[in-house]
């Protein structure tokens, strides 16, 4: 296991990242509890998907075939309207409380189908349950079951074309609607975001996080009521993420404040990814869009 960063200079919370190669995941099976606790703020996992896969799945879900197919859930947000590939269960500019159940389950229904589209068969469901096993003591790790017919989604795909961002928040979304379809044996004390790097942008489009917790008192905010990026970058600890083709990371956003840096160069930032928490009892481990 290699450091990344241990701590870094400024205000706020302690950040510490941690990096292993996915052949050895299973030699750190108290690494996700690690990361529920905040005694590691995230984890890299280099070449968790084969460079050659996720190369040939970003062609095939930015080809004119699979065009269609791409929502934009913050439609009308000044640099932020991100382009998606199936529901997530987060507020958005078009869905302030989050989507509806009915379109969220119609979504998780059709996850062969996105699968087919952007790996032309089997997606990486399997191979990403065994990473998040091996970091979780060898416990069972998949979607949880959403209705009596579908379970959750477990990936959506995300692509930030040139010029676009994530702004500063953390995921507290436990509150909205959709998480009644979550049964409560799960920890909502925890949620982590997790994601693999389909592409990475050309230049920027980092993951950068902050020694900020929501939970803190006072953060600093524009008049708008969005964070203020610029104070956090002033002013408080910092890492930003170098990610690769395949590489995934997992990190506490539920407590750390993070954003994605604005895309530079010619070509978008793709990404699939989610949450993830344990039950209560720590006997299994779940993960969703």
């Amino acid at each position: 296991m290699k450091e990344l960063v241990r701590d870094v200079e400024g205000r706020g919370h302690p950040i510490r990242v941690v990096e292993i190669d996915a052949d050895d995941v299973t030699e750190h099976p108290s690494l996700m509890e690690a990361v529920f606790r905040a005694d590691v703020t995230g984890v890299v996992i280099r070449g968790a998907l084969k460079e050659s896969v996720v190369r040939d799945a970003t062609a095939r879900l930015e080809s004119a075939e699979n065009a269609a197919r791409w929502a934009s859930p913050n439609q009308g947000m000044p640099g932020g309207e991100l382009r998606t590939i199936g529901d997530a269960a987060t507020p958005t500019f078009t869905a302030f409380r989050g989507p509806p159940a009915e379109r969220y389950g119609a979504s998780a229904a059709q996850r062969h189908d996105y699968d087919e589209a952007a790996f032309g068969g089997d997606g990486p469901l399997e191979a990403l349950g065994r990473l998040f096993s091996g970091l979780s003591e060898g416990r069972p790790s998949g979607p949880p079951a959403f209705d009596e017919q579908t379970d959750w989604l477990p990936y959506n795909f995300r692509a930030l074309d040139p010029g676009v961002q994530i702004y500063s928040h953390h995921d507290d979304h436990y509150g909205l609607p959709i998480y009644e379809h979550m049964d409560e044996r799960y920890d909502r004390s925890v949620i982590l975001s997790w994601f693999v790097t389909l592409q990475p942008a050309e230049v920027d489009g980092q993951l950068i996080v902050y020694g900020l917790w929501g939970s803190d008192p006072d953060p600093p905010m524009l008049p708008t009521r969005f964070l203020d990026t610029q104070a956090l970058e002033d002013g408080y600890k910092r890492y930003a993420f170098n990610l690769g083709a395949g590489d995934l990371v997992v990190f506490n956003s539920g407590r750390y404040v993070h954003r994605v840096s604005p895309v530079r160069g010619n070509r978008p930032r793709v990404t699939l990814g989610g949450f993830l928490t344990a039950d209560v009892e720590r006997t299994e481990v779940v993960f969703w869009s």
